[in-house]
């Protein structure tokens, strides 16, 4: 099972939910490029831009747990951990909770460290072995 392409698959979905924020506040707006200093295009942009900022790299990494035999359950764990906080911050980004937005950053990059962990101890088992 290759849980690192249905959780891509989600992180795309909610992605796309994203852009289609930004356009509809675009139009609203009447702004075509950059924010035109409106309050509600620019956090519909950097709601759109932190998500795809942050979940690059973790998508990477979340593969290449797999690609070295990561713990599955680990893998599908730290991915849902990942996407709640992700949702969080974007939440955060467009409704101004605070709150949420300090949830959706320590679970982002405790979902980084913990992953960065793990890669780095499934790099050395993998590379030890073959001396």
């Amino acid at each position: 099972m290759n849980v690192s392409i249905l959780f891509t698959i989600i992180f795309i979905i909610f992605y796309l939910v994203l852009t289609i924020i930004t356009i509809r506040a675009r139009k609203s707006a009447k702004v075509f490029y950059g924010d035109g200093f409106n309050k509600d295009l620019t956090k519909a942009i950097r709601a759109h831009g932190n998500f795809f900022e942050f979940t690059v790299f973790f998508i990477i990494s979340s593969f290449l747990l797999e690609i070295l035999d990561g713990n599955q359950i680990y893998v599908i764990f730290i991915n849902i951990i990942f996407f709640i906080g992700r949702v969080s911050h974007a939440y955060s980004m467009l409704k101004e909770k605070i709150l949420f937005r300090m949830i959706g950053m320590m679970a982002t990059l405790t979902c980084y460290a913990l992953n960065c962990i793990y890669l780095l101890y499934l790099y050395w088992q993998y590379f030890s072995h073959l001396e």
